[in-house]
């Protein structure tokens, strides 16, 4: 559940999404990747089925598989069993030109959906897959010495309903900050790791959950005093310059 700071009211059927996806991305090894192998004739779009399948829908749309040969370039269907040609020549021009030989890594998290993917696949992933009515809840994932981290402000409407399984930032440049994802192994404890402590149970003893509470608590004051930090130096920044607009007068 988020700390007491969020002050963004959302609805309890989001909210728990939000702790299904918190709990998808707690576990998520960014190891896969997305190629597309389809394309949509009635939006003109290459996919990948990992990401889109639902948004180019065959019995909606029209849906051709793509193979890629060992040069990189799209293999499909030209002509029918009838021998007509498939495609008009606009369409095959576009189809042709798609890239369907790149393998895309996971480089996003959807937490409405719970699924990684990656962004360059489904760029308007919230826009496809969910109602334009909520809000937008696609995480920007990067790899840093070995882990996977969330880049992002902490001012994000979803940050509270996460912040507990994100590390301290391996960077902060002022505006933006990476936060490592502090990953764990399905069934283990997450304090200690232990990998007997079953699926129904988070920590493995009162003492990791002690431990647990303290450490997220260190994190968030460490994090508060960041953010406190960042606010008193733009107000001294505004200072600065509002003074030297009135001494130009």
């Amino acid at each position: 559940m988020p700390s007491s700071s969020s002050s963004t009211a959302v609805p309890e059927e989001i909210e728990q999404w939000l702790v299904l996806g918190k709990q998808a991305l707690w576990v998520e090894d960014f190891s896969g990747t997305c190629q597309r192998e389809c394309f949509c004739a009635s939006c003109f779009h290459a996919f990948c089925t990992h990401c889109c399948w639902f948004h180019h829908e065959p019995t909606i749309h029209m849906v051709f598989p793509v193979a890629a040969d060992a040069a990189g370039r799209g293999v499909y269907a030209t002509h029918g069993p009838d021998g007509c040609r498939v495609h008009p020549d606009f369409v095959e021009d576009v189809l042709a030109a798609q890239d369907y030989a790149t393998r895309l890594p996971w480089d996003a998290f959807c937490l409405l959906c719970g699924t990684a993917f990656a962004a360059a696949a489904c760029p308007d992933h919230h826009r496809h897959h969910h109602d334009p009515s909520l809000p937008d809840a696609v995480l920007r994932v990067e790899r840093r010495g070995g882990r996977h981290c969330v880049r992002c402000t902490g001012s994000e409407w979803w940050f509270p309903y996460v912040e507990q399984i994100l590390d301290d930032p391996v960077e902060d440049d002022g505006d933006e900050q990476l936060l490592p994802v502090m990953t764990r192994r399905p069934g283990s404890c997450k304090q200690c790791g232990d990998p007997d402590t079953g699926y129904l149970i988070a920590v493995c003893s009162s003492s990791c959950s002690e431990s647990y509470r303290r450490d997220l608590a260190g994190r968030r004051q460490r994090r508060e005093v960041r953010q406190a930090a960042r606010a008193a130096a733009g107000d001294q920044a505004k200072q600065l310059i509002d003074g030297l607009r009135i001494s130009n007068y």
